[in-house]
């Protein structure tokens, strides 16, 4: 039976329910399809948490070229503190390049991947296409185009995962920038 939008399948299922003779009862396509969307769940939740091993080690990568960039300029270092910058002042700067590569590379990554989105439907057909296997997926798959959904709840929590995880690699270099006394630092080669 096919509801209005907004119409609630468990209410509607009850109400039906409700007015069954025994022995025959009606389910919502959830109560019919469980183990199924259980399955969609977790291969949900495990996607989500090979994104979030990819984005830890994507914030190794912004630590290393951060502590590279405290030691390459150890010398501008030295001089802002000879000049009256705080040690607080100096982690800033390196809390703030961590940030600043968090913001950008997460921007980047979602118009990749919205733009991904947008042709997923071309590519799976090209290769169909190509291996002469459009037929194969109507039959095995019973659909020709692939189904997509974004949850926005989802990309936001990525999105503020991302940024954080980046501005945390920035502290590790940050911290060393901080420590570096400006009469030592201005004596390095």
């Amino acid at each position: 039976m096919r509801l209005n939008p907004g119409v609630n399948e468990d209410d509607a299922a009850a109400r039906i329910n409700a007015v069954l003779p025994e022995g025959t009862r009606a389910f919502s396509w959830e109560d019919s399809f469980s183990d199924f969307l259980w399955v969609l769940n977790l291969e949900r939740g495990m996607i989500f948490f090979l994104l979030l091993f990819i984005v830890i080690v994507a914030a190794f990568s912004v630590t290393s070229s951060l502590l590279i960039s405290v030691v390459r300029k150890t010398r501008e270092i030295g001089l802002l503190g000879a000049l009256g910058a705080r040690p607080a002042q100096v982690a800033a700067c390196f809390c703030a390049q961590g940030l600043l590569i968090g913001i950008l590379g997460t921007l980047s990554g979602l118009a990749l991947g919205f733009a991904a989105l947008a042709v997923r439907n071309d590519v799976v057909l090209w290769i169909a296409r190509v291996t002469q296997r459009q037929e194969v997926l109507r039959r095995f798959y019973q659909f020709s185009e692939l189904p997509s959904h974004t949850s926005g709840s989802t990309v936001a929590l990525i999105v503020v995962l991302t940024i954080v995880i980046s501005t945390l690699a920035g502290m590790i270099p940050a911290w060393r920038a901080a420590r570096l006394k400006p009469v030592e630092a201005l004596r390095s080669e």
